[in-house]
């Protein structure tokens, strides 16, 4: 049994070391994408202490942008700004803006798309670089199959570690003075088992995340809640739109220990007002609940529930696999784990060219004695 584990251990990771690696290290590195962005595009303003109201910030985008409407108003979250988004009045074209916190002053732009080299890599970790090739479904399955097979590795790779319970110290020792073989085993069996919750957890939510579409399906789930047509619409549509910094007064209490994070204005006459709030516990800062409010009376028409199946797993499976959900240590053990697998490929290809080279020595004066003779 312990030979054929081994067999598929070792064939899978010479076949799908190199994959596995690059999903593994291009998932560590956009743990860090925003921080390494903040650095080197930091900012050129000073946040103003305070908290100013939606209103002062409607009059100064007014201000500065008359050809252009507030679309949506995300409060402060890692950069401590709010973010409003903005398209024309008339014709096309969108940006974002920031609005400081204190003051509600408009200033420069938005960076919402990625950069490189953050937006390759993030192709290469979410869809391998084959989305022009074969599509989002099929590149997604690709990197979701990848995803199986180091599981299958990780799972051979604690079967053949395991030294039994009497002698399980044993396995996590690192032997540094008996040669380089025994010196390669011990650290990749080291830091493979020192890895593998971290990445036996990092993967399995990966392969979730790969099949996000296909799952709900599986299981018998809807892919997403369904939304009263009712909630999408004001019941009358006589008077004036409520101002946004009224509605979320509304929101707020009615939902006291809700946290807002965004609010979305109508685009057109009697749609309702979505404002996205974060409630219990979540899996990121961002929101997990969405409040239509009725954008003429103020009554709320509908609420989504983050503890619906689909919704906590809409919310958490991202969560979990990119580790926004515990701050900066978790980001910083993801980050670090994440990178684990390239140290497992240059023990395990090491280990691998010492032994055929012991092989193909043990063989020469066997061969040389068959011509002789």
């Amino acid at each position: 049994m312990r030979k054929i584990v081994l067999t598929i251990h070792l064939t899978l990771g010479l076949i799908l070391g190199l994959f596995v690696v690059a999903t593994c290290t291009s998932g560590s590195l956009l743990l860090i994408e925003s921080d390494v962005e903040r650095w080197l595009h930091p900012l050129d303003h000073k946040v103003t202490p305070g908290e100013t109201n939606l209103a002062s910030i409607k009059l100064h985008t007014e201000s500065a942008y008359p050809d252009y409407k507030i679309d949506s108003v995300e409060y402060p979250a890692k950069d401590k700004m709010y973010h409003v988004r903005l398209s024309k009045v008339t014709g096309k074209g969108t940006k974002t803006v920031f609005a400081d916190p204190g003051t509600g002053e408009v200033f420069g732009q938005v960076q919402e798309a990625r950069v490189e080299p953050f937006a390759t890599i993030y192709q290469l970790h979410r869809y391998f670089l084959l989305l022009p090739v074969i599509g989002k479904t099929g590149a997604a399955t690709v990197v979701g199959l990848i995803g199986v097979g180091l599981l299958l590795i990780l799972i051979t790779g604690v079967y053949l570690w395991w030294p039994g319970i009497r002698s399980w110290a044993t396995g996590f020792k690192f032997v540094r003075n008996r040669g380089k073989l025994m010196q390669n085993m011990s650290l990749h069996k080291l830091v493979g088992m020192i890895s593998v919750p971290v990445l036996l957890f990092a993967t399995l939510t990966g392969v979730i995340n790969a099949f996000e579409k296909q799952i709900p399906g599986w299981v018998g789930f809807k892919a997403k809640e369904e939304i009263p047509a009712a909630a999408l619409q004001s019941k009358s549509k006589e008077g004036l739109t409520l101002p946004m910094e009224r509605v979320i007064e509304i929101v707020k209490e009615k939902y006291p220990s809700s946290k807002i994070i965004k609010i979305t204005l109508p685009t057109k006459a009697g749609q309702s007002y979505l404002v996205g709030v974060n409630e219990g516990i979540a899996a990121s800062p961002g929101s997990n609940s969405t409040i239509y409010v009725d954008s003429y009376s103020g009554n709320v028409l509908y609420k989504t529930d983050p503890a619906l199946a689909i919704n906590l797993y809409n919310s958490w499976r991202k969560g979990l696999h990119f580790a926004t959900w515990g701050g900066v240590a978790t980001k910083l053990i993801a980050f670090v784990f994440g990178m684990m697998p390239l140290v497992l490929m240059i023990t395990g290809l090491t280990i691998w060219r010492i032994k055929a080279k012991a092989r193909k020595r043990s063989r020469k004066p066997a061969t040389a004695g068959a011509v002789v003779a």
